[in-house]
């Protein structure tokens, strides 16, 4: 089948159109040729809802896209009758179209699940039995009719005991009905403006209808509809959101028992009456009949009971309603049960439990009469005739601070007519709030601005450390009588004691304080700053503690270290005494810190030793140091005649220490005597020390002798040899030769003889060299008597000779004045020949130099033999 495309102008999704003027199509025109599209426009300026379907039956969506056939178009809107229309479109065609004018809906209409306004036709009329349901009630009551329910489903039928009722005298009560229509889908809905006739049939007591529903209308009292002696009422069912429908009665001096369920008037399908009695009567009766119609037709009746008796009415108090205490401090509760009825009440079971709270801290006393029950409360049963009331007192505590609300209820009593009643209305609660005060103290240590050192706290011996000792209040009561107490265990030290008490305060005889009581309130704290101290190391703990009138007693400690550092300082030479100059020595220096704390910041220094009253220092070598018990090891440095570790300063532990090794020599020639030096220490916190040591130079004279024949061999009777004779100090001396004598034996036969001899001499001559020069590696003398510095001695003025010449022997005897120093030289020079009498062999010349140390005293003599060969002209 060829499909063609319609176009629905101005439609989206289901087409909404507005229906006026003429029943049928106009203006139809002729659409060009070959043309495949129609148009269809409705107008519609009354907003009427148009569903449009095709033969099938299936609603049409898309209308741009149609195929051409016959389609049914269905117009309506809430408060008019609906009408539905067939069009047949044909492929090529254009129309424009108006919708039918739809005519008002008049009388009962029912409001389907969209919230609609549904016509009720004379078809639902003819079989009102089975399209409509009628409900009448007089109280909501479990199973029964669902009064909530009555938008778009069937409330369900009330039972029996909500159509008889039993009010209190002088109330008005209310008779509901509702009136439902059963629609073809099932469900039943709630017809709006169906009338329902109330009548009195039987009553006593005067029964009568006090105000009747009006269906929505206005204007006051006149459309109430109440008449025969208001024997007879009629109502009409109400539409929800009507603002004339008319309200509820309200009367202080008659109130409303209503509980017919049903909160509002402005409900789908729902009216009422209201009945009451004349007051002069204690109880009444009426049998009421109520008939529903639509639109004129019965749908059915119902038959209600209505009973006015006396009623008790209880009203339950607990008073106060909120009182404070403090920890088992007990408060007294009073419940009170009124009966302000005007039946009495019988069986009152009245029941008082915690409702709030740790129960295991809560606790009453059960009045008198009263039976305790495990929920911390107690069970009673009483009876109370119109306007009498019971009252029970009872204490309450808790052993905790909290909240602790108690629930007072009437469970249950009998109410004459009216039965057992289960209120669930009649309770009263009471709270008991608990406060206690909650003390905690905190010892702790403090620097100069307030500020927490941690626990313990560390110090040298005479130091202050403070202290702060806080009270804090962190419950919700007031603490009494709070007395703070601060003291050393284990009793008073000779050696520890509060250096500064807290202000206010006085001292005990525990090393502490105590503080005069006080009060704190919840949320407040209390400090006191002291100050402590101890001449001696140790572990000081002390306590502080709180004792209270109702917040108990509390204790926090907090120990004192005393750890002192204690350094000493030793130095020892090795070898410390004989030395001679040249010779090296090793100082060992050891810091000790034999305290109880590390030593910061220690300083080692040793000044190299002088001589005691001189100005020679030893010369420094080398050195190193040791810091144990880590077993470091580093440098040492110079700066001038003082010797450093490298870094400056150490940190010395415990029990630990530093030595420092250093290897000095004496110089060559140096003075003897002590030389002493200073080793010292500096520290951050160990205080300064020094010790001193020393080492002896003795005296040592150090001699050479030499002497050689300038010709040999010499013949005899012939040749002339000069002997050269060399005396020299060396420079490693540190005393000079006094009292020098040198002997000469001229040509003798053994080389130990120093006497007689045969060789001639002549010609003495005595040099003296104070500074001879010398060889700077080996210091080996290079000049001889003929350098500048040498001086010619002569006879008789610095020495004497014992012959100017003569054979064999020859001695030199030196004034006691001349001394030959460090350094110096002496040379001699003596001709000698040998006679023409002696005959050739091998002979010797020797020479001894006898002198004494200038220092010591000490007799120094130095040999020597020269050989020379005498041989014949």
């Amino acid at each position: 089948m060829l499909q063609s495309r319609i176009g629905l102008l101005a439609l989206t999704g289901m087409l909404l159109l507005a229906s006026c003027g003429s029943q049928g199509p106009s203006n139809v025109t002729q659409p060009p040729v070959n043309a495949t599209t129609v148009a269809v426009n409705f107008a519609n300026p009354n907003g009427y809802t148009i569903v449009v379907k095709d033969s099938s039956g299936n609603a049409v969506t898309n209308l741009a896209q149609v195929a051409p056939g016959m389609y049914t178009v269905t117009f309506s809107k809430s408060g008019f009758r609906t009408q539905t229309r067939t069009y047949t479109f044909v492929e090529g065609q254009n129309y424009n179209l108006e919708v039918p004018t739809l005519a008002v809906m008049s009388g009962a209409f029912y409001m389907n699940g969209q919230g609609q306004m549904v016509e009720i036709t004379q078809a639902d009329l003819g079989n009102a039995g089975t399209r409509f349901v009628f409900y009448a009630w007089m109280e909501n009551e479990q199973g029964g009719i669902n009064p909530g329910a009555t938008t778009n489903t069937d409330p369900g039928a009330p039972t029996a005991g909500e159509m008889d009722e039993v009010a209190p005298t002088d109330t008005q009560n209310l008779a509901a009905g509702w009136v439902g229509y059963k629609a073809a889908d099932g469900k039943v809905y709630p017809v709006i403006g169906a009338s329902v006739r109330w009548d009195i049939l039987e009553q006593t007591g005067s029964v009568r209808f006090s105000a009747a529903d009006d269906g929505g209308n206005s204007g006051g009292v006149t459309p109430q509809f109440i008449s025969d002696n208001a024997l007879t009422a009629e109502t009409f069912t109400n539409r929800a959101g009507n603002p004339n429908n008319a309200r509820f009665p309200s009367s202080l001096r008659y109130p409303l028992f209503n509980i017919t369920g049903v909160g509002t008037p402005d409900t789908d399908g729902f009216t009422w009456t209201a009945l009451n009695h004349d007051p002069k009567y204690t109880s009444a009766t009426a049998r009421v009949r109520a008939v529903a119609y639509v639109n004129g037709t019965e749908v059915t009746k119902q038959f209600l009971n209505k009973r006015f008796a006396p009623s008790a009415k209880l009203t339950i108090t607990k008073d106060p309603a909120a009182q404070e205490s403090l920890v088992n401090q007990p408060r007294n509760f009073s419940i009170t049960v009124r009966n302000v009825g005007q039946g009495a009440a019988t069986g009152i079971r009245l029941n008082d439990k915690l409702l709030s709270g740790t129960a295991a801290a809560y606790s009453i006393t059960a009045p008198t009469g009263t039976t305790a029950n495990t929920s911390d409360g107690f069970d009673v049963s009483f009876d109370l005739a119109p306007g009498e009331s019971r009252t029970f007192t009872f204490p309450a505590q808790a052993s905790q601070t909290g909240v602790y609300c108690d629930l007072a209820t009437v469970t249950s009593f009998t109410n004459g007519a009216f039965g057992v009643q289960n209120p669930t209305d009649l309770s009263d609660s009471a709270c008991l709030t608990v406060r206690a005060p909650r003390l905690n103290i905190i010892k702790e240590f403090v620097d100069a601005q307030g500020n927490v050192i941690p626990d313990p706290q560390t110090v040298m011996a005479n130091t202050d450390a403070s202290v702060r000792v806080t009270v804090r209040n962190g419950g919700d009561a007031t603490a009494t009588g709070v007395v703070v107490t601060d003291n050393l265990n284990g009793g008073a030290s000779a050696a520890y004691g509060v250096s500064q008490l807290p202000t206010g305060t006085t001292a005990n005889a525990n090393d502490g304080f105590v503080a005069p009581a006080f009060d704190l309130a919840a949320g407040q704290t209390k400090s006191f700053l002291f100050k402590i101290r101890s001449s001696e190391d140790g572990r000081y703990c002390d306590t502080a503690s709180f004792t209270s009138t109702n917040a108990g007693t509390g204790m926090d400690e907090a120990c004192l270290i005393v750890a002192t550092p204690k350094l000493n300082i030793v130095k020892t030479n090795s070898p410390s005494d004989n030395l001679f100059p040249g010779r090296s020595y090793t100082s060992t220096i050891t810091v000790s810190n034999t305290g109880n704390a590390t030593a910061t910041n220690v300083a080692v220094k040793d000044i190299l030793g002088q001589l005691q009253g001189g100005t020679t220092v030893v010369n420094f070598g080398s050195g190193s140091y040791k810091l144990n018990p880590a077993g470091t090891t580093g440098s040492v440095g110079r700066s001038g005649n003082d010797i450093t570790t490298v870094p400056a300063t150490v940190n010395i532990p415990a029990g630990g220490n530093i030595t420092v090794t250093l290897t000095s020599t004496i110089p060559g020639g140096a003075a003897s005597g002590q030389y002493c030096d200073v080793a010292s220490f500096t520290s951050g916190n160990a205080g300064n020390g020094q010790t001193t040591a020393c080492v002896t130079v003795r005296p040592i004279l150090s001699e050479q002798l030499q002497m050689v024949d300038t010709i040999d061999p010499i013949t005899a009777g012939g040749t002339t040899t000069v002997y050269d004779g060399t005396y020299l100090i060396e420079t490693s001396s540190n005393e000079s030769a006094v009292r020098n004598q040198v002997n000469f034996a001229f040509g003798v036969t053994a080389p130990l003889v120093n006497t007689g001899g045969v060789f001639n001499f002549s010609n003495v001559r005595v040099y003296f060299d104070p500074t001879p020069l010398r060889d700077p590696q080996t210091g080996t003398v290079t000049s001889d008597f003929t350098s500048p510095t040498s001086v010619l001695l002569t006879n008789g003025n610095q020495y004497t000779a014992s012959a100017a010449s003569g054979t064999g022997q020859l001695t030199l005897t030196f004034k006691p004045d001349f001394e030959l120093k460090n350094g110096a030289a002496l040379y001699t020079r003596v001709d000698a020949t040998a006679p023409a009498t002696v005959a050739p062999d091998n002979y010797l010349s020797t020479v001894l130099w006898s002198n004494f140390g200038s220092k010591s005293g000490q007799q120094y003599q130095q040999y020597k033999a020269e050989s020379t060969t005498v041989i014949s002209r």
